[in-house]
């Protein structure tokens, strides 16, 4: 079993200071707080003036802990309940406060991460070389080109590489990009609605920017080794060279990230619709948000597979600590521990990672060493066997892994090899092949009137059709209006009129069986006279909220408020659309609940100028996410 400890960290690279932000006013000490734990902590390195926080579920942000009163809202990460915050005081003592206040999950402070490759070493031999192809004497070992005969893979299965960012334009990695089709390039506008604008290839947290051309190389290094095409006559191939890689862009320069960035990145890739997630950094610095943001991608269908570390030590290097990413450490050519690999009871498996050729940024190839080059090399085995069966879950495709690596050093699991070197042939040997329809990659759910198979609907009549009162109970203004709608004939419409409140209801029963739930909805907000586009300014008290409830009307969670400085939607736009995906702790208090309530409240403050409100196309999905296709979560029957 994986503890789950916290430890000094190593740096990977160099010591990299952290941003400063002037000398912060001090705190006074509560001398009932153990200051000098988290003191101890902050010599990690990490964003200074910036915590972490989760409050406990039910919390409002108006009742938020008295150590976070004068704190500034950074950005929120609404699918965690994570909030990133500026502190104007002494870290430690508001890490102090907050973790010791019962309406705190946790607090943390904002660590900086590193990428996992090229330890600085010369004496480096290229064990490669007894073979003439590149990587030849790695990939034998492997039996990749036994491999290659049972698939090289499939265009469906993405593998989001969360790195320095891609070489967009490398030869070797022509049609192996990911690409955004429902975003249209450089037109300034969210065309999918997923929250990124021009997002074509991915997105960069690091700039919050959709700039995921690499700078550093190492991205483009690791994209290689999973997806260098093949047969193209050129430079290397990849391990699965005929799936798709997208850029997830967290480093800056000179080359850390932060773990705020990472969270966000994991729930970026696993939302558009990658398989895999290759995470080819760390730290030794143990995140609750990082590990959460883990548990959602894996939760979600997402295997991720992360480097072991370059201490080369025998320390726990997160996120591939966390119990649910498959961790990796390096070998020699002679599958013998590399170096500078972490070894620990955390390792999971072994793959080469010294002397690796692939990618250089800026055209050409050239080699790396360390974890991160080892870590793509699982990755693109897990594409691979996603590829000859798209149904396996994270575990599943865990245990084919595991169960067929060749065993090195003692029998069994070590903690210097895990469960050993990964072998292509025999993990494809034992994936029992897929013998269904491979489905196309479909990312334009939102916009479509049907939902994929596997959303078990919860909501009856969301396109609100059916007559008066048949499925929701309105009160108030409520009323279904057949003058706007965003699809068919009727949507729901609220409030209108100065000092008038409208509500729509339905209640509902969550399966206990769901192990994920998504609730989306069309929104139109109007002003005051429906003059569309003249006036898009919002009287700042008229708003409208979705609240999920008990089936006796007490409020659990608060999904949406706009209309006021909280969120804000363009006025006279034809529709806007909302997303939002329950965290585990929301599904499990609404299953505990039984019945609950998904309501929707307008209202309308005492000036002239009142707000219109129109909900259409409410969905409520339960079993699994709509964004995760290619993945089949419900398989269709063979043909």
């Amino acid at each position: 079993m994986r503890l789950r400890a916290v430890v000094a960290l190593i740096l990977l690279l160099a010591l990299v200071p952290a941003p400063g932000y002037g000398q912060p006013r001090q705190l006074q000490a509560d001398s009932s707080l153990d200051i000098g734990r988290w003191q101890a902590l902050l010599g990690q390195p990490h964003v200074e003036g910036e915590l972490l926080v989760r409050l406990r579920p039910g919390l409002s942000a108006a009742s938020r802990p008295a150590a976070l009163q004068d704190a500034r809202t950074l950005e929120t990460i609404p699918a965690l309940g994570i909030i990133r915050y500026r502190i104007d005081g002494d870290l430690a003592t508001a890490l102090a406060r907050l973790n010791a206040d019962p309406a705190v999950a946790f607090a943390e402070p904002n660590y900086l991460l590193f990428p996992d490759f090229d330890p600085d070493d010369p004496y480096y031999v290229n064990y490669a070389a007894n073979n003439s192809v590149p990587n030849g004497g790695y990939l034998n070992r492997m039996h990749m080109s036994q491999a290659w005969d049972i698939t090289t893979g499939r265009s469906e299965i993405v593998v989001a590489v969360i790195d320095s960012g891609i070489d967009l334009d490398h030869e070797d990695l022509a049609g192996a990009l990911w690409q955004n089709n429902d975003e249209i390039p450089a037109n300034g506008l969210d065309d999918d609605q997923n929250g990124f604008v021009d997002d074509i290839y991915g997105w960069n947290f690091a700039g919050n920017d959709a700039n995921v051309d690499d700078w550093l190389g190492h991205g483009s290094h690791v994209a290689g080794i999973i997806a260098a095409r093949m047969n193209n006559g050129l430079g290397i191939a990849g391990i699965a060279p005929k799936t798709r890689v997208m850029a997830v862009g967290i480093f800056a320069p000179p080359g850390f990230g932060t773990f705020a960035d990472l969270v966000k990145a994991l729930l970026y890739a696993t939302d558009n619709g990658a398989s895999i997630i290759n995470l080819s950094l760390g730290g030794t610095a143990y995140s609750r948000g990082e590990e959460m943001a883990v548990e959602y991608a894996v939760r979600h269908g997402v295997t991720v597979i992360a480097a072991a570390g370059n201490n080369g030590e025998n320390v726990y290097h997160w996120p591939a600590a966390h119990p649910s990413a498959i961790a990796v450490g390096a070998v020699t050519a002679q599958d013998a521990p590399a170096w500078f690999t972490n070894t620990g009871d955390f390792v999971d498996l072994v793959a080469p990672g010294v002397n690796i050729w692939s990618l250089r940024f800026g055209g050409g190839y050239t080699t790396k060493s360390g974890t991160s080059m080892a870590t793509p090399h699982v990755s693109g085995l897990a594409a691979l066997i996603l590829s000859r069966n798209p149904t396996l879950s994270p575990a599943e495709i865990r245990t084919i892994l595991e169960t067929t690596a060749t065993d090195l050093g003692p029998i069994g699991r070590d903690d210097l090899f895990g469960y050993g070197r990964i072998d292509a042939r025999a993990a494809l040997e034992a994936t029992p092949p897929y013998t269904g329809t491979f489905p196309s990659f479909t990312p334009d759910w939102l916009h479509q009137a049907v939902w994929p198979d596997f959303c078990i609907p919860l909501i009856t009549d969301g396109d609100f059709e059916t007559p008066l009162g048949t499925s929701w109970t309105l009160t108030g203004t409520a009323a279904i209006t057949t003058t706007v709608s965003a699809t068919g004939d009727h949507a729901l419409f609220l409030a209108g009129a100065p000092q008038q409140q409208g509500a729509a209801s339905q209640t509902f029963t969550i399966p206990t069986t769901a192990d994920a739930t998504t609730l989306a909805f069309a929104l139109r907000v109007d002003n005051e006279d429906f003059d569309f586009g003249s006036d898009p300014t919002f009287p700042g008290r008229d708003h409208l909220s979705a609240w999920l409830r008990t089936a006796d009307g007490q409020p659990l969670f608060e999904l949406l408020r706009a209309g006021n400085a909280d969120f804000y939607v363009a006025s006279g736009l034809p529709w806007d659309r909302y997303l939002h995906v329950l965290t585990a702790d929301e599904l499990d208090a609404l299953k505990q609940n039984g019945p609950v309530q998904l309501w929707f409240y307008a209202d309308n403050g005492p000036d002239e100028r009142p707000t219109r409100f129109f909900v259409d196309d409410v969905r409520f999905c339960a079993g699994s996410h709509p964004t995760f296709l290619p993945r089949i979560l419900t398989a269709p029957p063979p043909p």
